[in-house]
């Protein structure tokens, strides 16, 4: 059995969306999160899964960044105190995904110049503890048809 989970952070309407989970209930007890399964109880915390690091994912909306026009990322900039773990991959409604490279000091990835989109989305993978509290996105406008032959 797999549960699809979704926490909702009232503060920000943020929601995250825990997949591949066996539990079949949550519950709270004393400020703990636990899990349940057909075999028992679980506590659900820790920066380890039974010792390995935890995969997670991070993937924002597909976006025009308000504009109709093609467009190419400059660089990216993924802020926070816990973000030295993070890899960037970027993605055109075209289809295209150019090169990232290295996140750089200050958090900042370089985006190649191997692709153009009406729209852009992006996602930061790591393992382990994370802890993130911005994505900055420099777009350069390309205009209503794209340089490179599309």
């Amino acid at each position: 059995m797999s549960t699809l989970g979704l926490s909702l952070a009232l503060d920000s309407m943020a929601v995250t969306q825990y997949e591949g989970l066996p539990f079949t209930s949550f519950l709270t007890i004393g400020g703990r999160l636990y899990g349940t399964t057909p075999d028992g109880l679980w506590l659900i915390g820790g920066d380890t899964d039974a010792g390995e690091g935890i995969a997670w994912e991070v993937a924002g909306p597909m976006t025009d960044a308000g504009a109709d026009a093609f467009k190419r990322l400059r660089c990216a900039t993924v802020t926070g105190p816990d973000t030295e773990n993070a890899e960037l991959g970027i993605r055109y409604d075209t289809g295209d995904e150019p090169s990232v490279s290295e996140r750089s000091p200050g958090g900042r990835f370089a985006v190649g110049r191997d692709g153009a989109g009406r729209a852009v989305q992006f996602t930061i993978v790591g393992i382990g503890p994370v802890e993130m509290t911005g994505v900055t996105l420099d777009v350069m406008m390309l205009g209503n048809r794209a340089r490179g032959g599309r």
